[in-house]
């Protein structure tokens, strides 16, 4: 019985990545027509693309970790119609509470000391989180603003940070950036790679997205987080405390958040460096989308858009294509998934006006 609800589930996730990715073929005939009015050849550009999974994976596994992730911190809240836009501010606190408690820490601390650090980074990026959902419950503020100007809050407090308070004075170069933090408190790399940028953080984020899932489909939790957003007035009069729930997928999309911070100043910068974030909590709202707001199917969009924005890189190195287009093609696939969703949103409300 259990086998059969779970293979239920992936189904679900399935036929949700599946009408996703038939959007997707509408949107790379758009980007190869756009590409062509450009002067760029589409075919070199999506064959440079096309590296990313085949040549570079390990490139690959290093941008998808903080995708699945940032997938999963917007999933969380958006199942009870909770719009968190500030995953990128609570990537900042995140990194700056684990590059703290790293740098605190003795230098000769056993590796499962990355459990503190980690734990840190959950514990800043869900604080930083309640402050809009505390905001939105008491004060009636509008989350999405909130959310939205709290991201330069920590943006500015990173900079600040890793300019002033920790800033490394024994380093002589422009870069704004903390003391290196001890290499027994850097997170593995994947030993298949060599001395690549695949990291074990993309196990971290397979055990979260699984996490997820468990939380929606199996537990009393997910049950009120999903009548919340399918139905306020319903959760309500079912006993279910909206502003309660308000504050629970918070607390959690900011402490999934958190942990990308973790990940990024363990794994791949070794020390905080301001600006080091480059707007992964935007595209994780449309890795979200993509995946349905399944956190089954963020595991699989979350890896594609780990492919595009690596093959971006890559295209930069082998073709004669600038970075830029990439940010484009992006564009371009958030728009056609985002009209997708309008339709099927007007077709709703039709529907519910007929009737």
């Amino acid at each position: 019985m259990e086998t059969n609800i779970w293979r239920k589930r992936v189904n679900g996730a399935v036929r949700a990545i599946s009408r996703q990715l038939c959007m997707l073929v509408v949107a790379i005939v758009i980007i190869m027509v756009f590409l062509a009015v450009s002067g760029y050849s589409p075919f070199t550009v999506l064959k440079g693309l096309g590296r990313a999974f085949s040549q570079d994976l390990s490139g690959t596994i290093r941008w998808s970790t903080p995708m699945i992730l940032a997938g999963i911190a917007i999933c969380i809240p958006f199942k009870a119609q909770v719009f968190n836009l500030g995953v990128d501010g609570q990537i900042y606190l995140g990194a700056i509470a684990a590059t703290w408690v790293a740098l605190a820490l003795p230098e000769n601390s056993p590796p499962a000391a990355l459990i503190l650090v980690f734990l840190a980074a959950a514990i800043a990026g869900a604080v930083f989180a309640l402050i809009p959902a505390v905001l939105n419950v008491y004060c009636s503020t509008d989350i999405i603003v909130t959310t939205l100007l709290l991201n330069f809050v920590g943006q500015f407090l990173t900079e600040f940070m890793a300019s002033e308070v920790m800033r490394d004075p024994e380093k002589l170069t422009q870069v704004n950036a903390s003391k290196t933090l001890p290499q027994n408190l850097w997170l593995p790399k994947l030993s298949a790679f060599g001395n690549s940028s695949a990291n074990v953080g993309i196990y971290i984020a397979v055990a979260v997205a699984l996490l997820a899932a468990f939380l929606f489909f199996k537990t009393t939790h997910g049950y009120e987080i999903k009548v919340v957003g399918s139905n306020a007035n319903f959760a309500r009069y079912g006993g279910i405390r909206s502003s309660r729930v308000i504050l629970k997928v918070m607390a959690l999309s900011g402490a999934v958040s958190g942990i990308i911070g973790a990940i990024e100043v363990t794994a791949t910068q070794h020390r905080l460096i301001a600006s080091f974030n480059p707007g992964i909590g935007f595209d994780g709202i449309v890795v979200s989308l993509l995946a349905n707001n399944n956190p089954l199917g963020v595991l699989i969009s979350g890896f594609f858009f780990g492919g595009l924005s690596n093959g971006g890189n890559v295209m930069e190195r082998v073709t004669d294509v600038p970075h830029i287009v990439t940010q484009i093609v992006m564009a371009i696939i958030i728009l056609t998934i985002s009209a997708n969703i309008t339709l099927k949103h007007l077709k709703r409300k039709k529907e519910a006006g007929s009737k």
